[in-house]
């Protein structure tokens, strides 16, 4: 007997709640399309029982007892608290009729791929809604029930034939309980105290804890710069809804940051000493605390307050922003701007967070007229208000385009450009692009996929000049990813994990699935620069290039990762590990000189090694 976090939100909050029939040999795929069931009355199937709190229905019994249906639809998401629209975590996945609410929660749903709370309430969406019948039906709805959500494995749009959703079947049938009879204490009950029509509050928590471990992230093992770190975490939140126009979330972690190891001092190829901090750091963050008004504003929405700004790919954004947030919903074009700052305030309730100084200005408008495709535009401006500018004053452009025109295969493709002003006060003019797809082989053994990409950022080629030509992504981003599993990565490499500038970067990799509860990753990506330099930008890699007496290169090197996903390990429900592992082969642009001028040393550096685990629960 499956029991979902929901149920126990429902009963904490007095709520009714309804049962829902889920064959255990099906489950509810991670990533699956809407999929309809005939719900009947008179014959239900046999299997686990997982109950659902649902927004309340109101059940009108009919005069015979007929056939009663309706509809379970099962829709992705990204990891993103999403309702319709949202263009900063835009939902993806066949656009289901438009909702008169929506609620989240969270439900065990799928026995393998585990509901896994995240800090922006992630998870495939479900929604079961019931659809008036004929008129002598027994069952009329006259409000949406509860959006439920569960993690989903592609990040673009889903699919009935995803590995991670076969395994689980298609459908998921569900039965309502027994209409009652006219004249009964139940009806009387019934019409003396109808149920609630709103699921009013919310609540969820969950850990993931991370353990890092990086090696030569300078690429010289003569050099002691090895680091192990363990950060022990505990999230949640709280969503309040008190009426259809109004919500409001309350969300927090506390972390503890703990060094395993770490060295006291470490010098850096630049020739800067660092000293680590070796004490332990607490922290109790306010990651999420706004307010949203809706529905009596309709088109537009209002939300103020902290909240997370994320895209599919994170590739622009991926940070919790203070900020004023309008949307408009139009048709089908659907549009936010928003002005932020992020750390506006200090909402760390145990040490002191430096105020942020960079205000943020974002548009981005996406289009959802053609069926499984996506079509966005956006601008982002960057105002540093620091003495002296750390960011300068940059102004992002870029259109994208992202759909799943068939089951089996998804793209994705990024077009930018940067102007505005460098922190140098020179004036930018840098472009970039990345594309790429991922093709599925569902009906093959271990259901293997590959994915394809290749991503550039220009460089820039005469720095002494006053145009810097070097592309840069907006310093809000994180660069993750999913391509045919369950983990999340880092989409441009674990171990060099750069910024898109001033690079070329081809990417392969492929990925299957050896048990059921087990996804594996294998992903190669190889780099070469766009324009001769010394460092790249925002990269975990220290180690300087082209130094010295060595001739130039644009050959930076090559990467392998390898991604694992464990779920509902020893038989432990809710309990996952994730392991992403990555090893960088440095190219001919890192030789060092171990020498001097007079006797130059060339020596080939040594590779970077980068671990993370995550524990999940």
């Amino acid at each position: 007997m499956l029991w979902s976090t929901a149920l126990a939100v429902a009963l904490g909050s007095g709520l009714a709640v309804a049962e829902a029939k889920i064959d255990s040999r099906e489950g509810v795929p991670t990533g699956a399309p809407p999929v309809k069931a005939d719900i009947d009355r008179r014959s239900p199937r046999r299997g686990d029982l997982a109950t659902a709190a649902l927004q309340t229905i109101a059940v009108v019994a009919p005069t015979k007892s007929p056939r009663t249906t309706g509809t379970f639809e099962k829709i992705g998401t990204t990891e993103f608290d999403t309702a319709d629209f949202d263009p900063l975590a835009p939902e993806v996945g066949n656009r289901p009729s438009e909702p008169i609410a929506e609620h989240g929660a969270s439900v065990d749903a799928d026995p393998v791929v585990e509901p896994r709370f995240e800090r922006a309430a992630a998870g495939t969406g479900l929604r079961l809604p019931i659809k008036e019948g004929a008129p002598d039906d027994g069952l009329i709805a006259r409000r949406l029930p509860l959006r439920l959500t569960i993690p989903r494995t592609d990040p673009y749009f889903p699919s009935a034939s995803d590995p991670a959703a076969r395994a689980y079947g298609q459908l998921a049938q569900f039965q309502l309980p027994g209409g009652v009879r006219e004249g009964t204490r139940e009806t009387e009950r019934e019409a003396a105290a109808p149920l609630p029509s709103d699921l009013t509050f919310a609540y969820a928590y969950g850990t993931d804890s991370e353990l890092a471990y990086r090696k030569d992230a300078d690429l010289n093992k003569a050099v002691r710069d090895n680091s192990t770190t363990f950060a022990p975490t505990l999230f949640g939140f709280v969503d309040y809804r008190p009426t259809a126009w109004l919500e409001a979330r309350l969300e927090a972690t506390l972390e503890a940051l703990i060094p395993v190891h770490e060295e006291k001092q470490v010098t850096l190829p630049s020739g800067d000493i660092v000293f680590p901090d070796q004490k332990t750091r607490t922290s109790l963050l306010v990651d999420q605390a706004y307010v949203t008004i809706k529905n009596i504003t309709a088109p537009f929405e209002f939300t103020a307050g902290r909240r997370n700004f994320e895209d599919p790919r994170l590739w622009l954004y991926d940070a919790a922003l203070d900020a004023f947030i309008v949307k408009l919903k139009q048709g089908e074009f659907q549009t936010e701007a928003s002005v932020s700052r992020e750390n506006l305030w200090d909402l760390d309730l145990i040490r002191n967070v430096p105020r942020g100084r960079v205000d943020n200005y974002i548009w981005y408008t996406e289009y959802r007229g053609i069926e499984d495709h996506r079509l966005a535009g956006y601008a982002i401006y960057r105002f540093d208000n620091a003495q002296p500018s750390q960011e300068g004053r940059p102004l992002f452009m870029g259109v994208r385009a992202y759909g799943r025109p068939s089951d089996a295969f998804n793209y994705w493709t990024e077009l930018g450009i940067v102007r505005g002003k460098d922190e140098l006060r020179q004036k930018l003019s840098g472009h970039a692009f990345d594309v790429g797809f991922t093709y599925r082989f569902p009906e093959l053994a271990l259901s293997p996929n590959f994915t394809l990409g290749y991503a550039f950022g220009s460089g820039d080629g005469n720095p002494a000049d006053n145009t810097n030509t070097a592309f840069r992504q907006t310093g809000l981003q994180s660069n993750e990813t999913r391509f045919g599993g369950v983990v999340q990565f880092k989409l441009y490499g674990e171990a060099l994990d750069p910024e898109l500038s001033n690079l070329q970067i081809f990417t392969a990799g492929v990925g299957f699935r050896p048990l059921a509860n087990v996804f594996v990753d294998l992903v190669y990506h190889r780099y070469r620069l766009n324009r001769i330099a010394e460092e790249l930008r925002g990269s975990a890699i220290t180690a300087l290039m082209n130094q010295g007496d060595t001739p130039p290169s644009k050959e930076v090197g090559s990467e392998f990762d390898v991604i694992l996903g464990f779920r509902n390990l020893f038989g432990l429900r809710r309990f996952g590990v994730e392991v992403r592992a990555g090893w960088f082969f440095p190219g001919s642009a890192f030789l060092r000189n171990d020498g001097d001028q007079d006797n130059p040393i060339i020596r080939k550096p040594n590779k970077g090694v980068s671990i993370l685990a995550v524990f999940i629960w």
